[in-house]
């Protein structure tokens, strides 16, 4: 007996002992519970109606502390997801909104891609406690549709979720002739085919799945299969519907090219050329910068740099080269300083008196030593557009922009038709809203290029910053045609944005027919070109070629800078001295003068930099496949999103 006695006590002790360990276990839990906002309960009830409509009641309770939930919670809505082949908006309408059973203040927000409710009122702070909040609302259309079965592929809670759930439940309910063939669940963070999940068929037409412990960001995502022919599915796309977009744009495309092809043989076929014959004398009596402008078709510097030598050669100028030197004589620089001899007056072209009047404005001499003068800049800029207004218009008779005109005025229009309709058939217009800017500033960035590159002078680090702004806008927008993320439409269009540009190009190069007068005052100019490049073993095939005197050597040598001759021209006189066994010095040049062999080149390029250098200002520096097979995730069906306190 009284061992029995002392048995009795020590299990009774033990039994008390086990019992205080775990009140003081469950209380530390319930601590740990009340200290932290979290879910407690969620659950969704989903009833289909015989549309394929949703109506969606979320009841969710929440523990409370004043931390993010201080005047209720937010839930978000994505606003799209692929179903049934393809990217489907969806939309949400709010019907009721409670607080523990009590209507409740809200409002909504919209954004890109998602649609979210707050539940609450700002003027209103919750104090710390548990709350129930229910959201009812309607969503339309989310039936999946497959060869052997229809599919509610749904997210209960959605992934982006700032609360731990306790407990989280889905409950679907279907049309009564529906007869339920399969079911999946799947849990955890996005893309996970965990199935910490249990499911319930409650009747043929009803089922439930339940799921304990999600971490924030995880969620359920369930899946429901059931007999085919309940439900409508949407009538296939038409032939239009499908391929209109890719129609208009192939036909259109197809239609430039055709009628670009019929203008060009109209318009834009060249006459023959000429045959170049040697010229021993300057063509139709052309100064240098009109004989460099006509041949080049585009300005540059040494024209300015050849009108200087001629009208020092003429006695209207003096050139005098001087040599400056660096630090410890380490390094040295070229100077020159160009003196008015006499005025101007008719025997000279008129962009050779414009330059003298700017140059010598209340001045006898102006000083070329690579530092930045203003006048300079001005004279470079009044002579560029004196040769332009000369000589601009007979060079671009024929050009036929106008067709190119045409022609991009109709890209331009399939092009934002297509645009257009791609987004009602995506019934999105972000990507055609995307795609009108890189157009419209590929259209500036090429209007510029062609337009005022040539007269801006851009240098070093700024043109290497223009070069890489232009391609952030131009590459994207190249990105674009090509990107699989894009619906095939959007990309169709890009790749006819990319293709009629390509097509542009072409046709403004190819549709430019130069005039008869054009060819052949050019072809005089290749003969005259001829002359004066040619080698001395070549010069003996020419016949009646003049002989090199010192006056044809100073006559000619401003021609042979604007045409990239003058250092053979310059050989030819060196050669043509050493024979005459003579000497020659240059009354309009004073410099340091070391032979003819190079003399021309080097005055070409010293010259040419200064006046660069003179006239430049410093710069300041998921595809919508089956769930209830077993081939789903987390986060691959309708619904979703997420929530928060606010």
């Amino acid at each position: 007996m009284k061992y029995l006695l002392l048995i009795f006590t020590f299990c009774f002790s033990v039994f008390g002992f086990s019992q205080d360990v775990n009140e003081e276990q469950t209380n530390t839990n319930s601590d740990y519970y009340s200290q932290s906002e979290r879910i407690l309960n969620y659950h969704s009830d989903i009833k289909v109606d015989v549309s394929g409509d949703l109506e969606v009641t979320e009841t969710i309770k929440v523990n409370a502390l004043e931390q993010n939930i201080r005047h209720g919670i937010f839930r978000t809505f994505l606003t799209e997801r692929q179903l049934n082949g393809k990217n489907q908006k969806v939309k949400y309408k709010i019907t009721s909104v409670t607080r523990d059973g009590k209507t409740e203040n809200y409002h909504t927000e919209t954004g890109s891609g998602y649609y979210k409710i707050y539940i609450g009122s700002k003027e209103t702070d919750l104090p710390a406690g548990q709350y129930v909040f229910a959201i009812t609302y309607r969503v339309a259309k989310q039936i999946g549709f497959f060869s052997k079965f229809d599919e509610l592929y749904w997210n209960v809670n959605g992934l982006d979720w700032d609360f731990p759930v306790d407990k989280i439940s889905a409950k679907v309910t279907l049309p009564a002739n529906v007869k339920i063939l399969q079911n999946a669940c799947y849990t955890g963070a996005s893309g996970s085919k965990e199935s910490n999940c249990s499911s319930k068929e409650i009747d043929s037409h009803t089922i439930e799945w339940n799921a304990e412990n999600l971490n924030a960001k995880e969620n359920l995502t369930i899946a429901v299969g059931f007999n085919k022919g309940v439900f409508v599915p949407p009538p296939p796309p038409s032939f239009l519907e499908k391929n209109g977009v890719l129609l208009l744009l192939g036909l259109s495309m197809l239609g430039m090219i055709g009628y670009g092809l019929s203008l060009w043989k109209k318009y834009g076929v060249d006459p023959p050329k000429p045959t170049v014959y040697p010229q021993f004398n300057v063509p139709e009596d052309m100064s240098p910068a009109t004989l460099g402008y006509i041949k080049k078709e585009s300005f540059n510097n040494k024209f300015l740099t050849a009108t200087l030598v001629n009208l020092s050669i003429k006695g209207f100028t003096k050139i005098v080269e001087t040599e400056s030197k660096g630090f410890l004589g380490l390094s040295s620089s070229k100077n020159y300083t160009i003196q008015k001899v006499k005025e101007p007056d008719q025997s000279l072209a008129k962009e050779e008196i414009g330059v003298m009047n700017d140059l010598f404005n209340n001045r006898d001499e102006v000083t070329l030593d690579g530092s930045y003068d203003s006048k300079i800049e001005s004279a470079v800029d009044n002579f560029e557009s004196n040769i332009e207004y000369q000589h601009k218009k007979f060079l671009t008779e024929g050009n036929n922009q106008k067709f190119v005109l045409y022609l991009f005025l109709f890209a331009s229009a399939v092009y934002f038709s297509g645009l257009i309709l791609a987004g009602f058939k995506d019934d999105d217009f972000m990507f055609s809203i995307i795609g009108i800017f890189p157009y419209f500033i590929s259209i500036v960035i090429y209007f510029v290029a062609t337009r005022f590159l040539g007269k801006v002078k851009i240098k070093g680090c700024v043109s290497i910053f223009v070069l890489f702004f232009a391609l952030s806008f131009i590459l994207p927008f190249l990105t674009m045609g090509f990107s699989s993320a894009l619906p095939q439409d959007y990309r169709y269009c890009f790749q006819f944005a990319i293709l009629s540009l390509l097509l542009l190009l072409a046709f403004q190069y190819f549709i430019k027919r130069p005039s008869e007068e054009k060819l052949r005052q050019q072809s005089l100019i290749d003969g005259f070109k001829m002359y004066m490049g040619a080698a001395e073993n070549e010069q003996i095939k020419f016949h009646n070629s003049p002989q090199m005197t010192p006056e044809i050597f100073e006559k000619y040598l401003p021609y042979a800078m604007v045409l990239g001759v003058d250092d053979i021209w310059g050989k030819k006189f060196e050669t043509a001295l050493l024979a005459m066994a003579t000497g020659y010095t240059a009354s309009w040049y004073v410099g340091n003068f070391v032979g003819f062999n190079n003399f021309g080149s080097t005055l070409n390029s010293g010259l040419t930099d200064s006046i660069s250098s003179g006239s430049t200002a410093p710069s300041n520096s998921s595809s919508g496949g089956s769930g209830s097979s077993g081939g789903g995730f987390s986060g691959g069906g309708g619904g979703g999103g997420g929530g928060g306190g606010w």
